[in-house]
């Protein structure tokens, strides 16, 4: 299969030894955002239009990545916050169409893991996510390339408070200095970059691998 990001060659198979761990975000980086019509189906299920629909789902969202409501509270809230009071609510239905609205996985990035992975790197994955999410990430197979896979809902904190960085180098058994953090999201990056960490914001796959290359040492021959 042709590589999605290029040059992936071009690169030596030993990791720079500055760099114990390469954190990855999850949710916009190793996963796309939803797609429309994942909006949709979410928001019909509610019983109004996208436009409508998203606001009421973040307003509490944080609340439910750290594990302060669970799928039951936060889904209620969203329909009472649209008015949808007598409203029946499948938390069963609804918890399955999120979960599936994030697992739109980037072909790109997963090619990005592999290759760190096969030259040595230690990869963690820090991610913002319900309980649900995280255990379904965990039964993903592209997941075993994460030593260490570390989710708001379990730790009970989240990004971009300083705290869950720390505590994510505590479990990783490491200084922040020796980490590179990918995120999607500038106030994570800029949360990571004020204790300590190297952090690169995410835009697309061949992007990070090019900044990637540039962190990392090339080999002698260089891209073939």
């Amino acid at each position: 299969m042709e590589s999605t990001v290029g040059g992936l060659g071009g690169m030596d198979r030993s990791m720079d030894r500055s760099v114990d761990w390469v954190v990855f975000d999850y949710g916009g980086v190793i996963c796309r955002p939803p797609s429309p019509e994942a909006g949709r189906r979410l928001a019909g299920e509610v019983g109004v239009e996208p436009g409508e629909f998203w606001p009421a789902f973040w307003r509490r969202r944080a609340d439910y990545d750290l594990g302060a409501v669970d799928a039951a509270a936060y889904w209620r809230d969203v329909f009472a916050q649209l008015g949808r009071h007598d409203a029946e609510v499948d938390v069963e239905r609804l918890v399955a169409l999120d979960l599936s609205a994030w697992l739109d996985l980037d072909a790109g990035t997963l090619e990005v893991v592999g290759m760190l992975a096969a030259r040595g790197a230690r990869l963690a994955l820090l991610s913002n996510a319900p309980v649900e999410m995280a255990r379904v990430i965990d039964g993903e197979g592209w997941s075993a390339a994460f030593r260490h896979r570390l989710y708001s809902a379990d730790l009970r904190m989240a990004k971009p408070d300083p705290q869950i960085y720390h505590r994510m180098c505590a479990i990783l058994g490491t200084r922040p200095g020796q980490v590179l953090f990918i995120d999607d999201r500038v106030e994570n990056v800029d949360a990571a970059e004020g204790i300590g960490m190297r952090a690169l914001l995410f835009q697309d796959a061949a992007k990070l691998w090019s900044e990637l290359s540039l962190l990392l040492p090339a080999s002698p021959a260089g891209p073939q």
